[in-house]
């Protein structure tokens, strides 16, 4: 360890005293001067007493309060978020709608009796009186499934949003709940296909029991082999496969896979064909339906977008969307389905 020289320091610190007084000094003729040219006095800035004290008491009361703010939040938001409750749409005809949900948190699920109309394309409210919309069943019980009705046809041209709808595009309702301390706004998607609310809701609780056992196994990923067709390419960046074909260990039987990404990641065409569909449904969100020929069809689902047309023909390797988390999807991946002659296949060699 170094030592300081006794004389070395003392030497130091007279000449940091001597520096103090040359700025004391040198600030006192500075401030002379100005004072007889202008007739403006200086008077240097003193902190009142006690400013330190202060200070750091308001910087405690401030950390103070960011932690129980935190706190609060936390218990007011980590109960119930998009992952544990589900939202699809049983179109009932007329603009009435019945919305399926799933709570699935330990927390009362409470809307607010208003609701907003969209349009995915444009992101802007569609045309009408949103204060004219009817809603009732506003409170979902924890760990249950609930219908909220919706009746929009006293504000809305339901009639010409259907007709005015363009192809891959769709309406979402935002929904709020209410029983958060800063709110919590849900997306509901819908066209206007007639459903059956009986057939949603089954649909409905097989996806949150299919989701609740991917999370009870960790979410695993599969290592993948090679698809059912040699010739064909892989459909996007990622080769990590969460869901696999056929009966799962919940009992429920799945007709696609799963492949798990990125959103945005893009997807490629895995051989030439013909778009034959390109739109939206609840479950499977943004879908594009290609037929390679030989009756064979693929399906690509939970699309974030869509860069094809029907009627499109395509070629092998082209992008014709990017991977996202529409419908009924946890998270970003891409629903990759097969079918020979109307029928589904593996779409993995066995």
């Amino acid at each position: 360890m170094e030592k300081r020289h006794p004389m070395k320091e003392n030497h130091f610190m007279k000449e940091k005293h001597s520096m103090k007084k040359y700025n004391r000094k040198n600030l006192k003729a500075i401030q002379t001067i100005v004072q007889e040219k202008t007739g403006a006095a200086i008077v240097p800035e003193r902190k009142p007493a006690g400013y330190k004290v202060r200070q750091m008491a308001l910087l405690a009361g401030s950390l103070l309060c960011f932690v129980i703010l935190c706190a609060f939040a936390y218990a007011k938001f980590s109960d119930l978020n998009g992952d544990v409750a589900g939202f699809a749409p049983a179109y009932q005809g007329d603009g009435r709608f019945e919305i399926v949900i799933v709570n699935e948190s330990g927390r009362e699920l409470k809307l607010q009796d208003n609701v907003k109309v969209m349009q995915w394309s444009t992101g802007e409210e569609v045309e009408g009186d949103n204060g004219k919309i009817r809603m009732s069943g506003l409170t979902i019980a924890p760990h249950s499934q609930g219908v909220v009705s919706i009746d929009i046809s006293e504000g809305y041209d339901v009639k010409a949003m259907e007709e005015n709808l363009p192809e891959g595009d769709w309406y979402y309702f935002v929904l709020t709940n209410n029983n958060f301390a800063f709110g919590q706004d849900w997306m509901c998607f819908f066209d206007f296909e007639i459903r059956e609310t009986k057939e949603v809701m089954d649909e409905a609780v097989d996806f949150m029991e299919q989701r609740a056992e991917r999370q009870k196994t960790g979410e695993q990923q599969y290592s993948t082999g090679e698809l059912v067709d040699p010739d064909w390419i892989w459909p996007t960046v990622s080769r990590d496969v969460s869901g696999l074909y056929g009966w799962q260990e919940n009992g429920i039987y799945s007709d696609h896979v799963n492949i798990v990404g990125t959103a945005g990641d893009e997807i490629y065409a895995v051989a030439d064909g013909v778009v034959t569909e390109a739109s939206f449904e609840s479950s499977t969100g943004n879908f594009i339906i290609v037929d390679l020929g030989e009756g064979i069809t693929v399906k690509y689902g939970h699309l974030k977008e869509i860069k094809v047309s029907e009627g499109e023909e395509i070629k092998q390797g082209q992008v014709i969307a990017t991977l996202g988390q529409t419908g009924m999807a946890t998270g970003p991946n891409l629903l990759f389905e097969v079918s020979i002659n109307g029928e589904n296949v593996n779409p993995f060699v066995e």
